[in-house]
């Protein structure tokens, strides 16, 4: 850009890429631009700035009677086994930590 160029601030706020109002004005007044306009509400800086509300991870209390709460992963391995099986099936008794390991040959193989 020239010197003593016209710019609006948005846009120059969008091509400095997104930093506050006060570097936009100094950076502008840096590269002796003529900036006008008034800043306004960029959707892509409120996008940034949002935030995911807090998830409970789970029961706060651990359960201490075997067999009450398990914790389960089915594995796709990247080789398939001798005897066919591609999954590996793993359970953990939260109570206990008694763990259980199955191989599968298909996800659906799994009985509740």
């Amino acid at each position: 850009m020239e010197k003593g160029a016209k710019i609006e601030i948005n846009d120059l706020h969008e091509k400095l890429g997104h930093p506050a109002e006060e570097m936009v004005k100094l950076t502008g007044d840096y590269m002796k631009l003529s900036i006008r306009g008034k800043m306004e509400n960029c959707e892509n800086c409120t996008i940034r700035k949002m935030r995911q509300k807090n998830v409970l991870k789970g029961p706060k209390k651990k359960s201490s009677e075997p067999g009450f709460r398990f914790f389960v992963d089915i594995a796709l391995s990247k080789f398939t086994s001798a005897g066919g099986s591609k999954y590996w099936y793993l359970a953990v008794d939260e109570a206990t930590h008694m763990k259980f390991s199955l191989f599968l040959k298909q996800k659906g193989d799994v009985k509740n």
